[in-house]
């Protein structure tokens, strides 16, 4: 959140953020609202009035989540797929689209409130909100799955193609909440815009060799016409 705004927009930016933080530190019960409102410097009354309450709170800050993951993948989540689009095409834009999700997790000013958060509605058990799933975590899955399965000629299908994309979302998820572990261990200062770009050369490589391994295992020759083509 870097927009300079004042008032009572400055307040619900506030609030979100404060709630973005405090949601992902500690848990959505665990949070009051009063505590919410001294993080944010604001009225408590003023969660009411913004948001209805708590819980509308929370939906707010599922949807600011929603809308930097898809301002910052852009046309390659929210359009259709070209129909020409090639094989070595649907990888590049694979691997575009892992780097974006690399360095939200990386750089932007709010990406541990951020992370934390989302961490938060997806791992805890019995969480996981029918928003952030509907508008979120299942359009990208079905997105990256489609990419892959035009990547490897659309040889992986059914579980083996959801399993696969999870896991190597389950990379983006490491780099992503445990960078005091990888910092540590790297012995880097923090976990800025040039360590992110050198994970990200290794999810990079990663995705490559899957890709290539199911190519080769498939027999599948990336110059060919996809499937449907």
């Amino acid at each position: 959140m870097t927009r300079q705004v004042s008032g009572a927009a400055a307040t619900r930016e506030s609030l979100v953020s404060a709630a973005l933080e405090l949601f992902g530190d500690y848990g959505y019960d665990a949070v009051s609202t009063r505590q919410i409102a001294d993080h944010a410097a604001a009225n408590i009354g003023s969660i009411a009035y913004h948001f209805g309450g708590k819980p509308g709170l929370r939906i707010a800050c599922i949807e600011y989540v929603i809308s930097v993951v898809r301002e910052m993948l852009g046309a390659s989540v929210s359009e259709p797929l070209p129909e020409t689009l090639s094989p070595d095409e649907a990888l590049d834009m694979l691997d575009s689209m892992f780097s974006i999700l690399l360095l939200l997790g990386s750089t932007r000013p709010d990406a541990d409130r951020i992370s934390n958060f989302m961490t938060r509605e997806l791992v805890v058990p019995a969480t996981v909100d029918a928003l952030l799933y509907e508008k979120l975590t299942e359009p990208l899955h079905e997105r990256f799955s489609q990419l892959f399965a035009i990547a490897v000629g659309g040889a992986v299908q059914g579980s083996e193609l959801a399993l696969t994309v999870f896991s190597l979302f389950g990379q983006m998820v490491f780099f992503r909440q445990c960078k005091p572990v990888i910092v540590k261990h790297m012995g880097w200062p923090g976990f800025g815009l040039t360590q992110a770009q050198a994970a990200g050369a290794i999810v990079s490589q990663n995705l490559k060799a899957i890709v290539a391994y199911h190519r080769s295992r498939d027999g599948f020759v990336a110059g060919e016409a996809r499937p449907g083509a």
